[in-house]
C-alpha cells in the first residue's frame, strides 16, 4: 500500500502530529496542549505547537514567547517559549480585540500556518483544535497528516454532547483516537485526599467505553496550573499522560485498506467494522470535478492500485473510468452505511 506524503516539505521532518480537540470551549483544551508539550520537552523531545484556534488564540497567553516569530521571505520562523515553537495568529494581531472573520479567510490563514511555517526538525507537533466542528477543523485534519487525536471533556453531561461530535469528526476523518482525558475532575481538599466532584463524575468514562478508547487521564482543578512563579500541582500527572501518549504513537493506528481480488477492496475501520467495496461501485462516486453529476455505474470496472493519502481517504487506480478523484473515508464510510 503506498501513501502520499504531501508536498509540505515543511513536515517532513515532524515524527508525530498530535491533535487535542473537544468541538468546544472552556474545557481546558488549550491548557492540556500547552501542558503536555511542556511534559514532551522534559522526556527531552523537541516540541512545537501550532494555535489553530483563529478565533479565541490563548496559547501565546499559555506558553509566552521568549524569542518572537520572524517573517523570512516567504516562510514564517515560529516564536519560541523556553525552547517549545509556537506559532499563532495571535502574534499577528490586526487590532486588540476578538478575530472576527470569515471561513474562507480562517481556512487561508490555517494553510499559512501549515505550508509556510518553517517548524524544522520535531519530535511532536500538537495543535491545538478550535472549538466545533466546521471547515477549519476539516481543513486542519485534511492538510494535516495526524498520528492520532486525543479529546477532552469535562465530567458534566453537558460537555459530552459537543466533544462527542469532534470524537465521531476524528473517526469520520481517518484520524486515530488515542484517548479521552476528563479535565476538572476534582478538586483535591488541602491537606488531605478528599476528592470533591463540582461538576459531578464519569463523562470522561462514558465516552472511552462509547468510542472503545482508554481514558487517558482525569486531572484535578489546580490553582497552581499556568502560574509563571512555578509549576503546578498536577506536573507529575501530565508527565505520566505525555508517556502514555508517546507509547500510543508507537502503536500501529488507523484504518487498514486491503485489496481483495481485481473487482473487491476492503477497509477495516478503527472502531473494528469490516466494509467490503466493488471498484465499478466506488468510481461512480468520484469527486473530481470532472465527474461530478455523473453517476453511470462502470460494470466490471477493476482496481489496479490504491494508494493512501494520509489520513484522509485514498485515490484509485482504476481499469476504466477516471482515477484521478480522492475517496476521504467520510465518504467511503457512508457509502456502506
Amino acid at each position: 500500500m503506498e501513501e502520499v506524503k504531501g508536498n509540505k516539505k515543511n513536515l517532513k521532518n515532524i515524527s508525530f502530529i498530535l491533535g487535542v480537540l473537544a468541538g468546544k470551549g472552556g474545557v481546558g483544551k488549550s491548557t492540556l496542549t500547552a501542558e503536555l508539550a511542556k511534559a514532551f520537552q522534559r522526556e527531552g523531545k523537541k516540541v512545537g505547537v501550532l494555535d489553530g484556534d483563529i478565533y479565541g488564540p490563548s496559547l501565546r497567553h499559555l506558553l509566552p514567547e521568549t524569542e518572537s516569530p520572524l517573517v523570512q521571505g516567504d516562510k514564517v520562523i515560529p516564536a519560541l517559549s523556553r525552547g517549545i515553537k509556537v506559532m499563532s495568529v495571535a502574534y499577528f494581531p490586526r487590532n486588540k480585540g476578538p478575530s472576527v472573520l470569515r471561513a474562507p479567510i480562517a481556512n487561508q490563514i490555517v494553510t499559512q500556518f501549515i505550508e509556510e511555517v518553517e517548524w524544522g526538525s520535531l519530535d511532536v507537533l500538537l495543535v491545538d483544535f478550535p472549538p466545533g466542528t466546521g471547515d477549519v477543523q476539516i481543513s486542519l485534519m485534511q492538510k494535516l497528516f495526524f498520528n492520532g487525536a486525543v479529546a477532552v471533556t469535562t465530567p458534566q453531561e453537558l460537555s459530552l454532547l459537543d466533544v462527542r461530535k469532534s470524537m465521531q469528526m476524528s473517526i469520520q476523518m481517518g484520524v486515530p483516537l488515542l484517548g479521552v482525558v476528563e479535565n476538572m475532575s476534582f478538586f483535591l481538599e488541602p491537606g488531605s485526599e478528599k476528592k470533591h466532584r463540582l461538576f459531578g463524575e464519569g463523562g470522561g468514562k462514558i465516552l472511552s467505553e462509547e468510542f472503545q478508547v482508554p481514558l487517558l487521564a482525569e486531572i484535578p482543578i489546580d490553582p497552581f496550573l499556568n502560574r509563571k512563579d512555578g509549576e503546578g500541582k498536577s506536573t507529575l500527572l501530565f508527565d505520566k499522560l505525555g508517556k502514555e501518549i508517546l507509547s500510543g504513537f508507537n502503536e500501529e493506528k488507523g484504518c487498514k485498506i486491503g485489496e481483495e481480488d481485481q473487482y473487491h477492496f476492503s477497509i477495516e475501520w478503527l472502531d473494528g467494522k469490516k466494509s467490503l467495496y466493488r471498484y465499478d461501485k466506488v468510481q461512480s462516486y468520484c469527486p473530481c470535478v470532472g465527474c461530478l453529476g455523473e453517476k453511470e455505474v462502470l460494470s466490471n470496472v477493476m482496481g489496479e492500485k490504491i494508494v493512501r493519502v494520509g489520513n484522509y481517504g485514498i485515490q484509485i487506480a482504476f481499469t476504466d473510468g477516471c482515477s484521478k478523484g480522492i475517496y476521504p473515508f467520510s465518504l467511503l464510510r457512508d457509502i456502506d452505511r
